[in-house]
Protein backbone atom coordinates (compact mmCIF):
# COMPACT_ATOMS: atom_id res chain seq x y z
CA UNK A 1 0.00 0.00 0.00
CA UNK A 2 2.83 2.38 0.80
CA UNK A 3 5.27 2.88 -2.04
CA UNK A 4 8.79 3.98 -1.30
CA UNK A 5 9.47 7.45 -2.69
CA UNK A 6 12.66 8.36 -4.42
CA UNK A 7 14.90 10.85 -2.65
CA UNK A 8 13.05 13.86 -1.30
CA UNK A 9 10.57 14.93 1.28
CA UNK A 10 7.75 12.69 2.46
CA UNK A 11 4.25 13.92 3.10
CA UNK A 12 2.74 13.83 6.56
CA UNK A 13 0.47 11.03 5.34
CA UNK A 14 3.44 8.96 4.18
CA UNK A 15 5.19 9.44 7.51
CA UNK A 16 2.04 8.57 9.48
CA UNK A 17 1.45 5.46 7.37
CA UNK A 18 5.05 4.34 7.92
CA UNK A 19 4.72 4.76 11.70
CA UNK A 20 1.43 2.87 11.66
CA UNK A 21 2.96 0.10 9.58
CA UNK A 22 5.90 -0.21 12.00
CA UNK A 23 3.50 -0.37 14.94
CA UNK A 24 0.82 -2.68 13.51
CA UNK A 25 2.46 -4.42 10.57
CA UNK A 26 1.38 -4.27 6.92
CA UNK A 27 -2.02 -2.71 6.36
CA UNK A 28 -4.24 -4.92 4.22
CA UNK A 29 -6.55 -3.40 1.65
CA UNK A 30 -10.24 -3.98 2.27
CA UNK A 31 -12.34 -6.01 -0.12
CA UNK A 32 -15.45 -4.53 -1.72
CA UNK A 33 -17.55 -6.73 0.59
CA UNK A 34 -15.72 -5.41 3.67
CA UNK A 35 -16.12 -1.82 2.51
CA UNK A 36 -19.85 -2.39 1.99
CA UNK A 37 -20.23 -3.96 5.45
CA UNK A 38 -18.32 -1.10 7.09
CA UNK A 39 -20.45 1.46 5.25
CA UNK A 40 -23.58 -0.33 6.48
CA UNK A 41 -22.28 -0.30 10.06
CA UNK A 42 -21.52 3.43 9.72
CA UNK A 43 -25.03 4.11 8.43
CA UNK A 44 -26.64 2.14 11.24
CA UNK A 45 -24.47 3.91 13.81
CA UNK A 46 -25.40 7.34 12.44
CA UNK A 47 -29.09 6.42 12.54
CA UNK A 48 -28.82 5.22 16.14
CA UNK A 49 -26.95 8.37 17.18
CA UNK A 50 -29.61 10.53 15.50
CA UNK A 51 -32.33 8.56 17.31
CA UNK A 52 -30.60 9.07 20.66
CA UNK A 53 -30.13 12.78 20.00
CA UNK A 54 -33.80 13.24 19.10
CA UNK A 55 -34.98 11.35 22.17
CA UNK A 56 -32.55 12.94 24.62
CA UNK A 57 -33.00 16.45 23.20
CA UNK A 58 -36.75 16.12 23.74
CA UNK A 59 -36.18 15.00 27.32
CA UNK A 60 -33.66 17.83 27.83
CA UNK A 61 -36.14 20.39 26.53
CA UNK A 62 -38.73 19.15 29.01
CA UNK A 63 -36.22 19.29 31.88
CA UNK A 64 -35.15 22.81 30.87
CA UNK A 65 -38.79 23.89 30.78
CA UNK A 66 -39.16 22.60 34.36
CA UNK A 67 -35.95 24.36 35.35
CA UNK A 68 -34.42 21.25 36.93
CA UNK A 69 -30.61 21.60 36.64
CA UNK A 70 -29.90 18.20 38.20
CA UNK A 71 -32.18 16.44 35.72
CA UNK A 72 -30.61 18.40 32.85
CA UNK A 73 -27.13 17.31 33.95
CA UNK A 74 -28.19 13.66 34.25
CA UNK A 75 -29.84 13.70 30.83
CA UNK A 76 -26.81 15.33 29.18
CA UNK A 77 -24.53 12.71 30.75
CA UNK A 78 -26.86 9.91 29.67
CA UNK A 79 -26.97 11.29 26.12
CA UNK A 80 -23.16 11.37 25.91
CA UNK A 81 -22.91 7.89 27.41
CA UNK A 82 -25.47 6.43 25.00
CA UNK A 83 -23.81 8.00 21.96
CA UNK A 84 -20.38 6.83 23.10
CA UNK A 85 -21.66 3.30 23.60
CA UNK A 86 -23.18 3.18 20.10
CA UNK A 87 -19.98 4.52 18.53
CA UNK A 88 -17.84 2.05 20.49
CA UNK A 89 -20.00 -0.87 19.42
CA UNK A 90 -19.81 0.29 15.80
CA UNK A 91 -16.01 0.51 16.00
CA UNK A 92 -15.87 -3.03 17.43
CA UNK A 93 -18.06 -4.31 14.60
CA UNK A 94 -15.89 -2.55 12.01
CA UNK A 95 -12.74 -4.08 13.51
CA UNK A 96 -14.38 -7.50 13.33
CA UNK A 97 -15.21 -6.92 9.63
CA UNK A 98 -11.62 -5.83 8.99
CA UNK A 99 -10.48 -9.07 10.55
CA UNK A 100 -8.74 -7.43 13.50
CA UNK A 101 -11.00 -8.61 16.23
Amino acid sequence: MIEKKEAGLKSALDLAMERLEKKNGKIAALSAEQKKAIAEIEGQMKAKVAEIEILRNKELAEARAKGDPEEIRKLEEQKLFDIGKVRSQAESEKERVRGNG
